[in-house]
C-alpha cells in the first residue's frame, strides 16, 4: 500500500542540527534531507519505519507498473481487433454448444 509521503525539509549541511534534533524531527515523520555544497548528494535522515515505507512504496509502484505494460494494447483499433476476435471465439463455441 502506497503510503503518504513524510514531510520533507531541506537543511544546510552546516546548518544541521544535533543528533537528538534529528532523531526527534525523524520521530516525527520528517525526512530530513541534509544539503551538501559541491555537488556532493545529500544525506537523508529518517526512521526505520519510513525507509521500510518507502521501499515498500518503491515496490509496490514498480509492480504497479509492470501490470499496466501488460495489461494489453493502448491502441483503440487493435483493442477492437482483438475484442472482436473473442467475440468470434466465443461465437464457435456458443454455436456448439448449442448445436446451429
Amino acid at each position: 500500500m502506497i503510503s503518504a509521503a513524510p514531510r520533507e525539509i531541506n537543511i544546510p549541511f552546516d546548518q544541521a542540527p544535533g543528533l537528538a534534533e534529528l532523531a526527534e524531527r525523524a520521530d516525527q515523520h520528517e525526512r530530513l534531507r541534509l544539503v551538501r555544497g559541491d555537488d556532493a548528494p545529500a544525506l537523508v535522515v529518517m526512521t526505520e519505519d519510513d525507509y521500510d515505507q518507502a521501499v515498500e512504496d518503491a515496490a509496490d509502484l514498480a509492480e504497479a507498473r509492470t501490470v499496466l505494460a501488460h495489461m494489453g494494447p493502448r491502441d483503440p483499433a487493435q483493442a477492437d481487433a482483438r475484442h472482436a476476435e473473442c467475440m468470434a471465439f466465443l461465437d464457435k463455441i456458443r454455436r456448439r454448444v448449442s448445436g446451429a
